[in-house]
């Protein structure tokens, strides 16, 4: 799983933190880290992402804008 030959440079002080995180997971600090940046990779994306709202989403802005009175 690692060993891919990838490194990242981080300050002595969130390693330190990456380490401690670690520590009260129980697993290494690899594992920390890969899993740490894979979530806030996807959050971001999805964040940032430019796909277009489904219907059923579209539905459910549209109930809740008439909730507030702004459709009718």
């Amino acid at each position: 799983m690692f060993g891919g030959g990838n490194k990242v440079k981080l300050s002595d002080t969130v390693m330190q933190k990456a380490k401690v995180a670690a520590g009260i997971l129980g697993c290494s600090v690899d594992e920390f880290v890969e899993r740490a940046v894979e979530t806030e990779a996807e959050r971001t994306m999805a964040q940032t992402s430019n796909k277009e709202p489904s219907k059923e989403e579209v539905d459910e802005i549209a109930k809740q804008l008439q909730g507030l009175g702004y459709l009718e």
